[in-house]
C-alpha cells in the first residue's frame, strides 16, 4: 500500500480489518487505490489483469447477476458460456466468496482477472443503467399495476364521477332547491358522522398509544455499536443547491458509526444547480471548497460518509422515482428517507434499531414525527407546526392506537429494507407516495408504529411555496383515494372491514371536507348577511345537523389544536388556534387547485423552495 501512496493507517485508525475486507473497507471509506495497485496485486497473486477499456467494453454481461452482489464483492463477469464463466474482480483477497462462486457454477469452469474498482463499478453502473431506470419508473405498474397512480381513474369510476355531476347538474335545472337540499344535507350528515370518530382518534392520541414504540434515552446510551447494523439514507435532492451542504451536516452529525452508514445523495441527471454544488463541495470530482469549520483531514473524513448517485434522465422527475432508483443501491438492513432541509435528531437512527427489536415482527416501518425549526417565522408557519403538531403527534398517534392505516409522512420513514423492496417501493406516479405507501403497507398485512423521534424541517413561509406545496400533497391524497379504491371488495378482504372504515375516514374524508367547506361558508355567511335567503335549506332534522357541526365541530377542532401546546406548556401559542379557521380557508384553496391540476397536469411535481429561512433548529 505504501509504495503506491496508499494511506491505510489514517482511515483504519485503531480497527482491524481483515484482509479479504480491507479493500471493500477502502473504497467504502473513499480511499483511491491506483490502477498500478492492482496491476502489482495480480502479479503478486500470479493472476492475470485486464484493463478498464475491455472491463468497460463488458458492461452488457451485467445482468447476469444480482446487482448488490457484484457491488459488493466487486466482481464483474467478463464471457459466460455452457462451460466456463470468466469473472474479473478487484477484491481478489476474497477467497471466501471466490469458493462460493465454484460451488455456485460447479459445472463451469472459472477464470479469475483482476481489474481496478474504477472499471468494475463503471461496467455494473453502465451495464444496470438502463434498467434500473426503467424499474424505478414502470416496475410497480408492471408487478401490481392496480396500486399504480399511472392511470387517473378506472372506467368504472370516471362513469360514476361524469354520472353523477351530470344527474346533479339535471335535477339543478329542473329544481334547483331540490338539488341544493339533497346536497347540503348530505354534506351535514358526512360532517355529523365523520366528526365525532376524528375526534374519537384524536382523544385516544392524546392518551398516548400502547402501539406507539418508546425508545428512552438510557437505551440509547447502552446499545452496543458494534452489532449496529448497516443503515441506509436516502437523500432526494432536486434543484437543492441552497441548502445542500446542511444536509450533509445534519446527516454527518447523527450519532451513528460512520462506517456503518450507507448515504444516498440523489441528485437528478438533469439537475445542474446541485449538481455543480456537489462537485464544489467535492462530493463529485475534486473538492473546490471546504466547510468552514473543518480541516482539510476532517473534510476528507466527512466526505467519505456520502455516496452520490446520479439518477438517468426519465418522462417525469419526482422524488419517489428517484427514491426507487436509490432503493435499488440500498445496502442497509434498515432504510431512512430524509428530505434536503431535514434536520433530524442526531440519536434517531439508534432509537429505529431499538424500536424495530421492540415491535412485531410484522412491523415494517416506523414513522418518527414531524415538526419545523421555522415555526415562529411568521403567521402561516406558526399555523403550520400548529397542523404538524396535532397531526404528528396525537391524530397519527391516535390512528396508531385503533389500528387504522397510518399514512406515512413524506420523510423520516424508516423500513425493513427487505420488505420494502418486497412491497415494491414507491409509485414514482403518486404525489404522496409516502401516504400510498402506508395504504399498501396495511393492505399486505404490515404494520407502521410512531417513533418517540423528532425530524425538524423548514415550513413553506411564503404564501404561494405553502399553496403550491399544499396542492400537490392534496392531488396525491386524491390519488392515493382513487387507486385504492379501485376494486372496493377487494379492499376490503385484504385490509378488514375495521381498517376500510378508517380508510374511508382519514383519505375519504380528508379530500371531502376540504372540498366542500367553501360551500359551507358561503351558506353560513350569505344567511347571516342576507336573510331568507336559504331558509329553504334549514328544516327538521338537517338544521340541527347545521348548528351540531358549525358550533360543537368547529370549537372542538380549536381545541384539538391547543391541545399539543397545553402538553407542551407553550401557552403563548395557543391564541393562534382561535383563529386556525383562517387557515382551513386556505387548505381549501390549496384543495381545489390541487383537484383542477389532477384533471389537467396529474403527474406534475410542483417544487417546494427551500433555504429561504434564516431559522436554525436549536439542538
Amino acid at each position: 500500500m505504501k509504495s503506491h501512496n496508499v494511506d491505510v493507517e489514517s482511515t483504519l485508525g485503531i480497527l482491524r480489518v481483515e484482509d479479504e475486507d480491507l479493500i471493500p473497507f477502502l473504497h467504502r471509506n473513499k480511499v483511491k487505490l491506483p490502477e498500478n495497485f492492482f496491476k502489482d496485486l495480480a502479479r503478486i497473486l500470479n493472476l492475470p489483469y485486464i484493463s478498464s477499456d475491455q472491463v468497460r467494453g463488458k458492461s452488457r454481461l451485467a445482468l447476469f447477476m444480482p446487482y448488490l452482489t457484484m457491488k459488493n464483492n466487486l466482481i464483474f463477469p467478463l464471457e459466460v458460456s455452457e462451460d466456463k464463466i470468466k469473472i474479473v474482480t478487484s477484491n481478489p483477497l476474497n477467497n471466501k466468496f471466490l469458493k462460493l462462486l465454484e460451488q455456485l457454477f460447479k459445472d463451469k469452469s472459472i477464470k479469475l482477472y483482476v481489474a481496478s474498482i474504477e472499471a468494475v463499478d463503471e461496467a455494473i453502473e453502465n451495464g444496470y443503467r438502463e434498467l434500473h431506470r426503467d424499474k424505478a419508473l414502470r416496475d410497480l405498474i408492471y408487478r401490481r399495476p392496480e396500486e399504480s397512480a399511472y392511470r387517473v381513474l378506472y372506467p368504472w369510476q370516471r362513469h360514476l364521477i361524469i354520472g353523477s355531476a351530470v344527474l346533479f347538474l339535471v335535477l339543478f335545472i329542473i329544481n334547483y332547491p331540490a338539488s341544493f337540499i339533497i346536497l347540503f344535507s348530505t354534506i351535514n350528515i358526512i360532517y355529523f358522522t365523520v366528526n365525532p370518530i376524528k375526534f374519537y382518534i384524536s382523544i385516544r392520541g392524546f392518551l398516548g398509544s400502547h402501539r406507539a414504540v418508546r425508545v428512552s434515552d438510557d437505551e440509547v446510551k447502552k446499545i452496543d455499536e458494534k452489532i449496529l447494523p448497516i443503515y441506509t439514507i436516502l437523500i432526494p435532492l432536486y434543484k437543492e443547491a441552497r441548502v445542500l451542504q446542511h444536509i450533509l451536516q445534519n446527516v454527518y452529525k447523527m450519532d451513528y458509526p460512520k462506517d456503518k452508514l450507507d448515504v444516498k445523495i440523489l441528485m437528478e441527471e438533469g439537475d445542474s444547480e446541485t449538481i455543480g454544488e456537489a462537485k464544489r463541495l467535492g462530493l463529485l470530482g475534486d473538492t473546490e471548497v471546504t466547510i468552514e469549520s473543518m480541516t482539510r483531514e476532517q473534510y476528507k473524513d466527512f466526505l467519505r460518509t456520502f455516496d452520490p448517485v446520479i439518477v438517468p434522465y426519465a418522462e417525469i422527475t419526482t422524488k419517489p422515482r428517484a427514491l426507487n432508483f436509490g432503493l435499488f443501491r440500498a445496502k442497509g438492513e434498515y432504510c431512512v428517507i430524509y428530505d434536503a432541509e431535514d434536520d433530524p435528531e442526531p440519536d434517531q437512527l439508534k432509537k429505529a434499531v431499538i424500536a424495530f427489536s421492540k415491535v412485531e415482527e410484522n412491523c415494517v416501518c416506523l414513522q418518527s414525527r414531524l415538526n419545523y425549526y421555522n415555526s415562529k417565522q411568521n403567521l402561516l408557519t406558526r399555523w403550520f407546526s400548529l397542523e404538524y403538531s396535532y397531526w404528528f403527534d396525537h391524530y397519527l398517534e391516535g390512528l396508531d392506537r385503533v389500528g387504522a392505516p397510518i399514512p406515512l409522512g413524506g420523510t423520516s420513514n424508516h423500513f425493513k429494507t427487505r420488505k420494502l423492496r418486497e412491497l415494491g417501493g414507491w409509485d414514482p406516479y403518486n404525489m404522496t407516495e409516502d401516504a400510498d405507501l402506508g395504504v399498501r403497507i396495511s393492505r399486505a398485512g404490515f404494520k407502521t408504529a410512531m417513533l418517540n423521534s423528532y425530524t425538524y424541517e423548514e415550513a413553506a413561509s411564503k404564501l404561494k411555496s405553502w399553496i403550491r406545496q399544499r396542492s400537490r400533497w392534496y392531488k396525491g391524497y386524491v390519488q392515493t383515494y382513487l387507486v385504492h379504491m379501485r376494486h372496493p371488495l377487494q379492499l376490503i378482504k385484504e385490509m378488514g372491514w375495521k381498517q376500510f372504515f378508517y380508510f374511508q375516514l382519514t383519505f375519504g374524508g380528508n379530500i371531502f371536507l376540504p372540498l366542500v367547506n367553501p360551500l359551507l361558508w358561503a351558506v353560513t355567511l350569505l344567511t347571516l348577511t342576507v336573510p331568507g335567503i336559504f331558509q329553504f335549506l334549514f328544516f327538521y332534522p338537517v338544521v340541527y345537523f347545521c348548528i351540531f357541526n358549525l358550533i360543537v365541530g368547529n370549537t372542538v377542532y380549536i381545541l384539538l389544536h391547543m391541545g399539543p401546546y397545553i402538553i407542551k406548556k407553550n401557552y403563548t401559542s395557543i391564541p393562534l388556534a382561535l383563529i386556525i379557521p383562517l387557515y382551513w380557508v386556505l387548505i381549501s384553496i390549496g384543495a381545489w387547485r390541487g383537484t383542477l391540476q389532477l384533471i389537467t397536469k396529474p403527474f406534475y411535481w410542483e417544487k417546494t423552495e427551500h433555504g429561504i429561512s434564516k431559522a436554525i433548529r436549536k439542538s
